[in-house]
């Protein structure tokens, strides 16, 4: 098989490789009390339509790891550190050890590891650098990875690994990142196996065309001589443009569909956890009301069964008593509630409204019972006169 070495300028988001897919993840995740990083980088498969490559395979066996620690970013940005692994694993795919793999305290390691945890689906991609490549033609064959490829596409025999990232979208959602650019290059050398034609990458759309060096002895300076020359290759390029955009419409129709569909279930969901909350706050309140209540009356229920006072008046002192004033944060304040009951009972029993032993009795006369009437009347103008002086009428409607 022909070989060359190359040295090429390649875009900076060619080397950076996001495979769109269920295949390649990161998500943190919780095991015997420790916190660890599961992130597949690189699937083994074909990556379909790259860009610049075409569709891409990366040879596993060629991939070389000559660092004994590799970074763990956050969309290959050096200033979005999430961690740091050792030699990644190679068994049908690329992922990182677990076992020497190691978060950072850095903000967005954090914020990563948080939201990971409650399901927010990154992707992970992994920055390779190419060093031998092998260009398939169109209908050949080659084998990578214990699959059959078919041309035209590409595959990296040997690369060299160096760092894997989480990210929450692939390359086409970075264009203005540095990192997944089109416009800023890295010159690379590399060897070159298999191929005899040059490849044109559109650098705004997923087209890829092929023209046999033989076929191009002249290229025409307008777009209408291309036309009329190349009529072929016109067409070939107006139909791949018109399928990539297609696809992308029907992709982006697709996500938008789900998106809705996520929205209106969570707006659901958010409704119905905000009735339950607004239950749960209206319970707490009453039963904090409640046992307010409960503690007020218990206080004021101890004071008077211990006092002197007559039943009658007992029942005139606690219209008296208002525990309301005496709640601050939801808490009553039982020291200074229970010192002004204590007050209220002492001015009543200063009074001398209280119990008199020996007063009536199963054989009283009538003038004693005249007597017990004049001195209930008497309490009770008392009692009515101390509650005027409070601010409270004690009269029955």
């Amino acid at each position: 098989m022909p070989s060359k070495n190359v040295t090429d300028k390649v875009p900076n988001g060619a080397l950076r490789l996001v495979e769109i897919g269920e295949g390649c993840h990161a998500f943190a995740e919780e095991k015997e009390g420790k916190k660890q990083l599961n992130m597949t980088v690189y699937s083994g498969g074909v990556i379909q339509g790259h860009w610049w490559w075409g569709n891409l395979a990366v040879d596993l066996k060629g991939m070389k790891f000559e660092k004994s620690k590799y970074p763990v970013l956050e969309n290959h940005n050096t200033s979005l550190k999430i961690g740091f692994t050792g030699k990644p694993i190679v068994d049908g795919s690329i992922k990182l050890d677990p076992n020497t793999t190691q978060f950072v305290s850095t903000e967005e390691s954090e914020k990563f590891q948080t939201t990971s945890e409650e399901g927010f689906p990154y992707q992970a991609s992994m920055y390779a650098i190419p060093t031998v490549i092998e260009r398939v033609k169109e209908g050949e064959k080659s084998e990578v990875n214990g699959f059959t490829m078919k041309g035209p596409c590409t595959i990296w025999r040997k690369s060299k690994f160096q760092e894997a990232s989480v990210c929450v979208f692939g390359w086409d959602k970075q264009t203005e990142a540095s990192v997944f650019s089109k416009d800023q290059t890295t010159e690379l050398e590399f060897e070159e196996i298999g191929g005899d034609a040059e490849t044109f990458n559109d650098s705004t759309n997923t087209v890829t065309v092929t023209i046999k060096k033989e076929e191009v002895k002249e290229m025409p300076d307008t777009v209408e001589k291309l036309q009329e020359k190349y009529p072929n290759l016109i067409k070939e390029i107006t139909d791949g443009l018109s399928a990539a955009h297609s696809t992308e419409i029907d992709g982006l129709k697709a996500d938008n569909e789900k998106l809705t569909a996520e929205n209106v279930r969570l707006s659901a969901e958010n409704e119905s956890q905000g009735k339950r909350v607004d239950q749960l706050e209206k319970k707490d309140i009453i039963r904090t009301e409640k046992e307010i209540k409960s503690d007020a009356e218990r206080i004021i229920d101890t004071k008077l069964a211990d006092s002197d006072l007559e039943d009658r008046v007992k029942v005139k002192v606690r219209r008296l008593l208002n525990h309301e004033k005496f709640v601050k944060d939801d808490v009553l304040d039982t020291v200074a509630f229970s010192e002004v009951v204590d007050k209220e009972i002492k001015d009543f029993e200063d009074a001398g409204m209280t119990t008199v032993l020996g007063r009536g009795g199963a054989f009283r006369t009538e003038e004693e019972d005249d007597e017990e009437a004049k001195l209930d009347k008497d309490d009770d103008e008392a009692a009515d006169k101390m509650a005027e002086m409070a601010g409270v009428s004690l009269k029955k409607e």
